[in-house]
């Protein structure tokens, strides 16, 4: 049963009292008109057929009263229209009010949303990204999206959450549904079959949740990427054991991060502007090697053992409340019992000669008691700090902590480097087996580029259908450097503020190509800048006479609009 017939359905079930009370008022009232003689003008009996009862009962039971017909009543005919006037009224009165009683029911009014949320996202036509839980997680990654003009579907249990999207201030509609995310039929009417979703994000804060809808993706087309974040080790292999595309797992994804800032800083340093642009790293003077204190030994506390563990010029002094409750801390590991919020405890696990110390328990008021507590003891202590409430997002900038790990934020970051440019994880794998120096003349090349604005990145192919300008002219044997994207259409000696940061050609990966480099068909190029100079890089791709004007300065029979944009711009 589709959606329309099923709210008709409904209406039905839910009027079938009032219903049929009406017709049995109006039958009898009728009946009782077709029995009861009246009198014609002469003194005859006169009885009202069955068509004139009902015209009589129709406008009378109507309260318009348009008089007795066909001649006057006599006084058994009025007794009778006294009694049916007021029981057509009385449940005339009733009947309406059970229809004003349907429009005010919760189920019925969740009915008619799912039914257009339904038939919306069926009228879909633009590709879109199911989004399963929209938290702060899926808030951030939703928001970001449709700022970049990609479209989005919406489906979380909790309704705050739904009406608190139809709040937001957004560029574009996104279709929301308060359902359960494990309910088959919730994920049909999202769109989970829809040709154009191309892709599905599991956001829920309920593991087995996000395990659910990404089989179940996975099993319905399972070369659609996925895209899960899991809060346990053991779902995240469990997600990765039947082909998740990418699963995000914040403690080990945080601890890698810090783990490249102590050992890379300036690979460190380029992954977090290109994944985090408004992120800035630790101070490069404060040293970084030496003792490490972690004050909680919960999920993230191990993610930053393993990754400590794989080097010797890092030791880890561990504080935990409770101890015993971790057998895999062996005997020869520094463990000191207590919270850390304490000057007694953080002394005893050798402050002042740590480097760094990590406040990562499960409580934010702990988190930045143990901050302030360690900084009156040694001021040029690195500070590193979990913070589990985004709302707390002020105080924990107040307290100037240098590295804040949120997991909402870590997970919104890396899925939109991965929807926006797949090939950006990859120069950044790529990077991980580069020297230092390799990343200290990226980061410096994108310092000059964008200073302390946000730097983007995206990814243009060399193909016939999404650069048909450069594509025509390599095809007939035309050199063209890939300098000529830096170059502004409309002034070819301003240089655009962006710069290639890999070419993939043939599964080869070229990393920081010269300006000399010359193009050829088929090549994926992932460059990055600010946002605006996207739109210059596409027009040159298209624009077989803005190609033209770069290369040689000419143009090749230029229309009315590109002579008047060259008119504006000298």
């Amino acid at each position: 049963m589709n959606g329309i017939n099923y709210v008709a359905f409904l209406v039905l079930r839910r009027l079938r009292t009032p219903l049929i009370l009406l017709i049995v008022v109006y039958s009898t009232c009728i009946l009782g008109y077709v029995l009861i003689p009246g009198e014609d003008p002469d003194g005859n009996p006169h009885y009202l057929s069955f068509f004139d009862a009902f015209y009589f009962v129709s406008f009378m039971g109507s309260t318009i009263g348009f008089g007795e017909v066909p001649y006057e009543f006599t006084y058994a005919q009025r007794f009778w229209t006294m009694g049916a006037m007021y029981s057509t009224v009385i449940s005339w009165l009733y009947s309406i009010g059970s229809v004003f009683a349907i429009f005010r029911d919760e189920a019925f009014l969740r009915l008619i949303k799912r039914t257009k949320f339904r038939y919306t996202v069926k009228a879909l036509r633009e590709p879109f990204y199911l989004v399963c839980g929209y938290g702060l997680t899926g808030s951030m990654v939703v928001n970001r999206l449709v700022a970049r003009g990609v479209n989005c579907v919406v489906i979380d249990i909790d309704q705050e959450r739904i009406e608190a999207l139809e709040l937001e201030n957004l560029a574009m509609d996104v279709p929301s549904l308060c359902a359960d995310a494990r309910d088959p039929q919730s994920l049909n009417d999202a769109g989970i079959e829809h040709p154009a979703c191309v892709g599905v994000l599991c956001l829920t804060n309920v593991d087995h949740v996000n395990l659910s809808v990404s089989i179940a993706s996975k099993l319905l087309k399972p070369k659609r990427p996925v895209i899960s974040r899991t809060e346990t080790q053991e779902y995240a292999r469990n997600l990765e054991s039947f082909g998740t595309d990418q699963v995000m797992y914040p403690f080990d994804i945080f601890a890698e991060y810090l783990n490249m800032a102590i050992h890379n800083p300036f690979r460190h340093l380029v992954h977090d502007w290109l994944i985090s642009p408004a992120h800035r790293a630790v101070a490069a003077e404060k040293p970084k090697r030496g003792t490490w204190i972690i004050c909680g030994y919960g999920r993230f506390g191990r993610s930053l053992k393993a990754y400590f563990d794989q080097h010797d010029d890092v030791q880890t002094v561990i504080i935990e409340p409770e101890p015993a409750r971790y057998e895999e801390l062996g005997e020869d590991e520094v463990i000191i019992s207590g919270l850390g919020t304490e000057a007694e405890t953080l002394l005893e696990a050798g402050l002042k000669d740590a480097v760094g110390i990590i406040a990562g328990t499960a409580d934010d008021a702990n988190n930045l008691s143990m901050i302030m507590t360690a900084r009156d003891l040694k001021p040029k202590l690195i500070t590193v700090a979990r913070q589990n409430n985004r709302s707390n997002h002020s105080v924990f900038a107040a307290a100037k902590i240098d590295m804040i790990m949120d997991p909402s934020s870590i997970i919104a970051n890396h899925i939109l480097a991965l929807i926006k440019s797949p090939q950006l994880i990859e120069f950044l794998n790529e990077v991980r087996d580069q020297e230092e120096s390799l990343c200290e003349q990226v980061l410096l090349q994108l310092n000059e580029l964008v200073g302390d604005a946000e730097l983007d990145s995206w990814a243009v192919t060399i193909n016939e259908t999404n650069s048909p300008a450069i594509y025509e002219r390599l095809i007939h044997g035309e050199e063209i450097p890939i300098a000529t994207l830096y170059q502004h259409p409309l002034e070819r000696e301003r240089p655009l503020k962006c710069k290639a940061l890999m070419v993939k050609r043939h599964n080869k990966c070229i990393l920081i190509p010269e300006d000399g480099f010359n193009l050829k068909n088929d090549d994926q190029i992932l460059l990055c800048g600010l946002r605006g100079s996207s739109y210059w890089i596409y027009w040159t791709l298209e624009n077989n006479n803005v190609l033209s004007y770069i290369l040689k300065g000419t143009e090749n029979a230029p229309g009315y609009l590109w002579r008047k944009l060259k008119g504006m711009r000298q």
